[in-house]
């Protein structure tokens, strides 16, 4: 039974599951064992003197074929079970007649009938055919019961009926086996191919959620960035023009405008260069946070990243000195770490009054370096205080009533944490704020020192 069950499940033979339902599938299979079941019931039944029954099984070969081939290659399969249903009920009525009646095996090839009709046939298609099945068997046997002589005493010997309700009880059971057996197969594979498919789309849908949360993720990068832009060229800028308008409206001497073209050209080669650096950054950064973590020499950046903002505040009449004793070396991403802090000091510089101060002081605290952004300005009010490092922060104008974008902080909260570092403040309405930067030293070149 294994080899035949194997041959069987040949997707030549009874069709691909990717392209045969189910339903085919299984009446392709019993067309198949009907097929060698009738080639071998005809020899059987010739040999035990059953004239009918055999011409019936010589019938059953070539209709098994028949409707294989209808339902395989021609791709019929719905009218090829309906063929079946008819053809098995009426060669089961007539084998009934002619093999003995009650006394023959033919209520148990009634009851094959039942079980293959209802293993084939749609499950909207049940309330007509087995009704049909359970009438035909009340009709023959009430038929017998009244003309008793329509269905005579065909064996032989006591022997010949032995054997016949051995091989008939033979084909029953094997059929039944394979029916079962291979109708469970065909449903663990159908469930199986279920369970998969819907992995498959859960996985496609996780895999769709990723894409649109990076979609978001970049997008939010991305309107950032340009936020970045847009934040730390517009006091540049305005300092541009506010050194073209004194040129060319106000009358100077030769040297005062010397000065005022010496200091238009540093700045505008200080902008120049910043510009260039953070659209630089910001093309690195448009598929997502680029950290680039190396030593990075404090004094240096500070001297380097902070020299427009020196301009901006001596423009204002500010005050602005940076501490720093010891030569630190921390460990931090360029361009993020002057982007937090040039955004801290223009934060100061917008908030702090003319003949204010502003200082940055770096300090050693044991393996951390300390950056301090000081200011005597307007500080921050209580209110404002715990929304300040969050979206909910609303912009705010300054002394001289520049605008603000209401993101300059929780940027500078972002990209310090992204370089494992820490920020805080502390603030008084109307006596200034100070806000403190905390980033790894690079304790390699201390001991090296």
């Amino acid at each position: 039974m294994r080899i035949f069950g194997k041959q069987l499940n040949g997707k030549k033979i009874i069709g691909d599951p990717k392209y045969f339902s189910l339903e085919e599938r299984i009446f392709n299979t019993f067309c198949i064992i009907a097929f060698t079941t009738m080639c071998f019931e005809v020899p059987f039944n010739l040999f035990i003197g059953l004239m009918v029954p055999a011409a019936l099984c010589v019938f059953g070969v070539f209709i098994s074929f028949f409707l294989y081939y209808l339902s395989r290659f021609k791709r019929k399969s719905s009218l090829g079970i309906k063929l079946f249903c008819i053809t098995c009920n009426i060669t089961f009525a007539i084998n009934y007649f002619y093999n003995s009646g009650i006394f023959g095996p033919n209520l148990l090839l009634f009851s094959l009938a039942f079980l293959l009709i209802i293993a084939i046939i749609p499950k909207q298609q049940f309330k007509f055919w087995i009704p049909i099945n359970i009438s035909l068997v009340l009709i023959i046997l009430t038929t017998e019961y009244l003309n008793p002589h329509l269905a005579p005493y065909s064996y032989n010997s006591e022997l010949v009926k032995a054997l016949d309700f051995a091989i008939t009880y033979f084909v029953v059971v094997v059929i039944t086996y394979f029916a079962i057996s291979y109708t469970r197969k065909n449903y663990d594979y159908e469930r199986i191919s279920a369970h998969q498919k819907n992995i498959a789309i859960e996985e496609q849908s996780e895999r769709i959620l990723a894409q649109k949360i990076e979609l978001e993720h970049l997008n939010s990068e991305k309107d950032k960035l340009f936020s970045i832009v847009s934040h730390d060229i517009k006091l540049p800028l305005n300092s541009i023009q506010s050194y073209l308008e004194i040129l060319t409206e106000v009358d100077l001497g030769e040297e005062e405008k010397q000065e005022v073209e010496r200091q238009l050209l540093q700045i505008t080669r200080d902008t120049s260069d910043m510009l260039m650096n953070i659209l630089s950054w910001s093309k690195s950064q448009m598929k997502g946070a680029n950290i680039q973590l190396m030593s990075l020499n404090v004094n240096e950046a500070l001297a380097k990243g902070l020299s427009i903002e020196k301009n901006i505040s001596a423009r204002k009449g500010i005050a602005f000195t940076i501490e720093a004793k010891d030569e630190l070396h921390i460990i931090a991403d360029p361009n993020m770490f002057q982007l937090v802090i040039r955004n801290l000091v223009n934060n100061a510089i917008k908030f702090t009054r003319k003949g204010g101060l502003i200082g940055v002081v770096v300090y050693k605290e044991n393996s951390q370096c300390i950056i301090m952004v000081k200011d005597n300005g307007l500080g921050i009010k209580a209110e404002q205080q715990e929304k300040l490092f969050k979206l909910k922060a609303s912009s705010t104008y300054g002394t001289n009533n520049e605008k603000g974008i209401g993101l300059g902080l929780l940027l500078c909260k972002e990209f310090t944490e992204l370089q494992n570092g820490k920020i805080w403040f502390e603030s008084n309405a109307g006596e200034g704020s100070t806000f403190y930067l905390s980033f790894k030293l690079n304790l390699d070149l201390i001991i090296a020192e």
